[in-house]
C-alpha cells in the first residue's frame, strides 16, 4: 500500500522559510521527514524491566530543586515556573509557556507551584509547543482563564481540536506550521513557531496527528528561543539559525535523557543542548525541563551538574523554580 503523502501550512499566515513546502503529512500524521520511523516498543520493555543503575541517587535528589516563592510577577522579566513552563514579559507584553501545573497522570509533581495562580494575570499570549501531557495540561490552561479571559493561544497545526470543548472553547487561538508566524499580534511583537525534533500522542491512536515545535519571540530585535521538547537535530538548529538569526536567549531542555538508548529519540542531554545551542550562536541559555517531574532514570541534580562543565558561566543563567531573570 503506498503512502499519501502532502504538505501542510496554514495559508493565512506568513512563511519566513521561502523554500519550505510545508509540514510533512504521511498518511494524516505529521513527520520531520519521509523517512518511515522505527517503533521503540522493545526500548520501552527494556527500559521499564531493567534496574536503573542510579536508583538511589535518583530517590536521595528527587526534591533538591530548590523553589523560590513569587510574591508578584512584574514587567520585564522570564520567571521559571518548573518544567517547560515560564511566564516571559515584554514591555507589558505577557507570554506563558506550556504550563502546567499539577501532578500528571503518571508522575506527581516533585516541587511546589512558586505562584499563586490567581496572581497570573493579564496574560496575552498562551504557547503551546506540543499535545504531550506534560506541556498541554487542561486543567492547567483552565485555571488561567478566571483572570486572563483574553488570553489568546498560540498552537501548532491541528492542537485546536482539543481547546474545542469546556471550558477552552472560548479561548482565542491560531495554529501554524514550522516557520509561520502568527498575526495581529500586540505591539510589533513577532511570535514564529519553529521545528524541533520530537513527536505528538495524547492517547492510543492518535500519534502524530498533531503538529510540535519550536517559539520565537521577538520584540524590538530582541529575540527570545523557547525550544519546546526536541532530539539531537544538527541540520534543524542550522536551519533555524540561518532564518530567524542568533536568539538573546535560549530556553532549553536539559533532562529527561536517561537511560540514553531510549531517550535520545526525543529528548537532548546537557551536552547536545549546549551544542544546539553553540549552533543557534545564542548568547545567554536557561536550562528547562528537569527537576519538576521524574520522567526518566536520571538524578533530579545531574542535568545541572553536566549543564555548568559545557556552558561559560557568563552565558549560563541557572533559575531556581520561580527564580527570575531580568531582561
Amino acid at each position: 500500500m503506498s503512502n499519501h503523502i502532502k504538505y501542510e501550512l496554514n495559508n493565512n499566515l506568513p512563511l519566513l522559510k521561502a523554500d519550505y513546502s510545508g509540514n510533512i503529512l504521511v498518511n494524516g500524521r505529521f513527520s520531520k521527514d519521509l523517512v518511515k520511523k522505527k517503533t521503540h516498543l522493545f526500548k520501552t520493555i527494556r527500559w521499564l524491566v531493567k534496574r536503573n543503575p542510579q536508583k538511589e541517587e535518583l530517590a536521595k535528589e528527587k526534591s533538591i530543586i530548590k523553589v523560590n516563592k513569587i510574591n508578584s510577577f512584574e514587567d520585564n522579566k522570564i520567571y521559571w515556573l518548573g518544567h517547560s513552563c515560564f511566564y516571559i514579559n515584554i514591555a507589558g507584553i505577557s507570554f506563558i509557556t506550556d504550563p502546567v501545573f499539577f501532578d500528571l497522570i503518571t508522575n506527581k509533581r516533585d516541587t511546589a507551584l512558586p505562584f499563586n495562580i490567581k496572581d497570573l494575570k493579564n496574560i496575552s499570549y498562551l504557547l503551546i509547543s506540543h499535545d504531550h501531557y506534560d506541556h498541554l495540561s487542561i486543567k492547567s490552561i483552565s485555571s488561567l482563564l478566571e483572570n486572563n479571559p483574553d488570553m489568546e493561544a498560540l498552537l501548532p497545526l491541528k492542537t485546536s481540536e482539543l481547546f474545542n470543548s469546556c471550558p477552552l472553547k472560548w479561548i482565542s487561538r491560531q495554529e501554524a506550521g514550522w516557520y509561520q508566524s502568527y498575526i495581529d499580534l500586540k505591539d510589533n511583537v513577532r511570535v514564529t513557531f519553529l521545528p524541533s525534533d520530537h513527536w505528538c500522542r495524547r492517547g492510543l491512536f492518535d500519534q502524530n496527528k498533531r503538529l510540535w515545535g519550536s517559539f520565537m519571540i521577538e520584540h524590538k530585535g530582541h529575540k527570545i528561543f523557547f525550544a519546546g521538547d526536541t532530539a539531537y537535530n544538527e541540520e534543524m538548529y542550522k536551519d533555524i539559525k540561518n532564518t530567524m538569526g542568533s536568539p538573546d536567549i535560549c530556553l532549553m531542555p536539559i533532562g529527561s535523557y536517561s537511560p540514553y538508548y531510549m531517550m535520545r529519540d526525543h529528548h537532548i542531554n546537557p551536552e547536545e543542548a549546549a551544542a544546539l545551542f553553540e549552533i543557534l550562536g545564542g548568547k545567554k541559555f536557561i536550562p528547562m525541563h528537569y527537576g519538576t517531574y521524574t520522567m526518566s532514570s536520571e538524578p533530579a541534580g545531574e542535568p545541572v551538574r553536566r549543564i555548568k562543565k559545557v556552558i561559560d558561566k557568563d552565558k549560563l543563567i541557572l533559575l531556581e523554580i520561580g527564580g527570575e531573570y531580568n531582561l
